[in-house]
């Protein structure tokens, strides 16, 4: 029970921190393969956003569901 609700927490830490800094992800990431960008794309940027926001909703639900059950 105790590793759902940490991987949860993980999940839903690493989701917020996907959902409010797509453009550090993409500084990280993918900036190192292309000497022309300036930045991310939008599409990048939704893409990240999506992605996030997934990952905390998985995050909550590994958090409730040892309790549920």
């Amino acid at each position: 029970m105790i590793w759902s609700v940490l991987g949860g927490i993980f999940f839903v830490l690493l989701g917020i921190f996907l959902f409010l800094r797509p453009d550090l992800v993409w500084k990280i990431t993918e900036e190192w393969k292309s000497y022309r960008a300036d930045g991310p794309s939008n599409v990048y940027c939704l893409s990240m956003k999506v992605g996030g926001a997934a990952f905390a909703v998985l995050g909550i639900a590994m958090i409730l569901l040892p309790f549920a059950l």
